[in-house]
């Protein structure tokens, strides 16, 4: 009997196995999750940032150089002080855009400077010593009699004003600019002597 030519067997291919699609509960707890942490860490970073403690101004050392009025109110002084800054954040850095330095008679400004734009820290102490030179600048009548009064007393009172455009940074976010004020007074300065020796130390009254 003659064999019969019969077809090869078909070679069956293995059906690729459904893919598990992700639970779309589980997608929407981590997400929820996931939103959460950005949500506090965003309310954290907005508290840290727009409501930092405030930062503590003193000057540390005072003392004039040339002291002088002339017959027709005019002032001549070279003013120096020894200013601290001090950051009281743990984790916001501040940085000063552009800062101001001004002293001033019963109010009347009769030197000021402009310093450096630099960058404090978190806990930092930052100690601005600065010269404010007085030339030839005009005083009221009355300040004038004043300062001479004083002068002829061996001490005169002066005072420190501070502005300064700050803004602060934690991780990567920043806040906008502001506006820093920091007035220090009274600073009785001995016209006797050049020295910042014996200086008692003034706490300065800061606003922003």
């Amino acid at each position: 009997m003659l064999p019969t030519n019969q077809p090869p067997p078909r070679r069956t291919q293995p059906q690729p196995l459904p893919r598990r699609g992700l639970n779309p509960v589980l997608c929407c707890i981590i997400a929820l999750v996931l939103l959460g942490l950005l949500v506090g860490l965003a309310v954290l970073i907005t508290y840290l940032t727009l409501r930092p403690k405030r930062l503590v101004y003193t000057v540390e050392a005072a003392s004039v150089q040339d002291f002088a009025i002339a017959n027709d109110d005019h002032i001549s002084a070279k003013f120096n002080y020894v200013i601290k800054s001090y950051n009281p954040e743990k984790h916001v850095t501040v940085r000063y855009h552009s800062m101001h330095i001004s002293t001033a008679h019963h109010n009347q400004s009769v030197a000021h400077k402009v310093i450096s734009p630099f960058k404090q820290r978190p806990k930092n102490e930052t100690r601005i010593q600065t010269q404010l030179v007085s030339h030839n600048v005009a005083l009221s009548k009355f300040n004038a009699k004043d300062l001479r009064g004083e002068k002829s007393k061996g001490t005169i009172e002066m005072e420190v004003f501070v502005t300064a455009r700050v803004s602060y940074k934690t991780w990567i976010f920043r806040s906008r600019r502001r506006t820093l004020k920091a007035a220090c007074r009274p600073i009785m300065i001995n016209v006797t002597s050049g020295s910042l020796d014996g200086f008692q130390r003034v706490l300065c009254r800061t606003r922003l």
